[in-house]
């Protein structure tokens, strides 16, 4: 993720993101995004490359307790593979919770 100079236009490959706005462009054209998938990826896009522990992005994003058992963040992922061709960019890490690669290292779909 990068900043875009004074705009604070957010950039992860195609997709860029206006938070004055809350607008979310994928090559430029918008991309209609929930509330809370808005918020996960901001917060996916604020941790590049960490692994994020399921408690901890349901806490962070839902302000959910750590003993909450859910499914939410999981349909929430696969919207965001959907609507913004994450593909394996967005990857499971097995009974850990999920890792949004840096966009640098150009892994493909």
């Amino acid at each position: 993720m990068q900043e875009c100079g004074d705009s604070d236009v957010l950039t992860y490959g195609a997709i860029q993101i206006i938070p004055a706005t809350h607008t979310v462009l994928l090559n430029g054209k918008p991309v209609h995004l929930a509330k809370m998938e808005y918020r996960l990826l901001g917060y996916l896009l604020q941790h590049p490359g960490e692994t994020l522990p399921r408690q901890d992005l349901l806490s962070a994003v839902w302000g959910a307790p750590p003993s909450l058992k859910t499914r939410t963040l999981d349909i929430h992922i696969c919207a965001l593979r959907r609507k913004l061709s994450l593909g394996k960019n967005l990857e499971t890490v097995m009974k850990v919770g999920y890792k949004l690669h840096s966009h640098e290292k150009g892994r493909s779909e």
